[in-house]
């Protein structure tokens, strides 16, 4: 039996799906913990304004924050705000005493995302999120183009899979490969490696893609990065792959322990409704997260969110659907988990 072999880059230029000809698809970074691990907050605690406090009134605030140097508190912008003038200025206080110490002195800048929370019928009335290191758009599109893609060389003959005739289930081999000079082979690192995928496969996988060349890479760039999927398949057994785009409450009824789960989001400060495209990687990868069209930086704590579920799949179907990518229809409305509803009010 002869072995059919799929090979994806992930990474994301556009996709097409059936209910458009493509979309541009600004991906969601891994969380980068190091970029805020040396936070340092010195400013005053936050109260509940006196005023508010007295009439119960609530309050949410969504802030970009920028840290340009080391030293320096960072710029403010007000992303969503359903709060009063006093409940602002307390947060922009409590956020002008944030310090990045660790921050390069050359320029480089950190951009994250914080959520605050003015809740008077709860045991703790203010709230908020930990700060979240977002990539800017402008940085992606200067640091990370897909466009350094464009001129990869790749052997002419794909690779012999010998050995591998007898192969009846559907096996996944994850690489990412680190470019750091024009003429030199990528450092290969085997980022998983499926239950039905043999040693013979690997190191298949890992010679080929020795082999790559990125010619364009200024020589003393910056390294640069990407990841490849090769999925192993009997001839005749055809992808299995999610098709149309699907409603928000759908997606969420496939995954792993939702009945239990506590989350709220108000999906209508987010710039709604909206699709995201969300590709399979848990438990054996980290998901992939990106927005359709043009990005918000009000949806970073959502996707987020997205980006650490798991679906309710067993080994077999897990192995047959990693690696693909969901688009999911979001309305507007709120997304209530563990409260007075289970599923998104539209």
């Amino acid at each position: 039996m002869r072995i059919a072999v799929v090979v994806t880059f992930i990474a994301w230029v556009a996709i097409g799906f059936s209910r458009a000809a493509q979309a541009q698809i600004v991906e969601l970074d891994r969380p980068d913990s190091q970029a805020l691990s040396c936070l340092q907050k010195t400013g005053p605690a936050i109260r509940y304004p006196a005023q508010d406090e007295a009439i119960r009134a609530p309050g949410h605030l969504r802030l970009s924050l920028k840290f340009t140097a080391p030293d320096r508190a960072p710029e403010v912008t007000v992303l969503f705000r359903a709060a009063s003038e006093a409940m602002l200025d307390q947060v922009r206080w409590f956020v002008r005493g944030y310090r990045l110490p660790c921050l390069p002195a050359d320029g480089a800048t950190v951009l994250a995302v914080q959520e605050f929370e003015f809740k008077p019928r709860v045991t703790d009335p203010i709230t908020w999120t930990a700060p979240r290191a977002v990539v800017e758009q402008e940085a992606r599109a200067a640091q990370d183009s897909p466009k350094a893609l464009t001129c990869l060389r790749t052997p002419k003959t794909p690779p012999e899979f010998a050995g591998t005739s007898w192969q009846r289930e559907i096996a996944n081999v994850f690489v990412e490969l680190t470019f750091t000079a024009p003429d030199s082979p990528p450092a290969v690192k085997v980022a998983y490696a499926g239950a039905n995928a043999s040693e013979t496969q690997i190191d298949a996988v890992t010679e080929y893609v020795q082999q790559y060349r990125l010619p364009c890479m200024a020589p003393g760039g910056k390294p640069y990065s990407v990841q490849q999927h090769f999925q192993f398949r009997p001839y005749g057994v055809g992808a299995r792959v999610f098709k149309d785009a699907v409603p928000l409450k759908t997606f969420l009824a496939s995954i792993k322990g939702i009945r239990g789960m506590q989350a709220r989001f108000d999906l209508r400060t987010m710039g709604c409704p909206f699709q995201v495209a969300w590709t399979l990687g848990k438990p054996a990868l980290d998901n992939r997260v990106g927005q359709i069209g043009t990005p918000d930086l009000n949806r970073t704590e959502f996707l987020i969110w997205l980006a650490g579920l798991q679906m309710d799949l067993k080994e077999r179907s897990f192995e047959e659907l990693l690696g693909q990518t969901v688009i999911i229809d979001v309305p507007c409305g709120t997304l209530n988990l563990g409260g007075d509803a289970t599923a998104p009010s539209t």
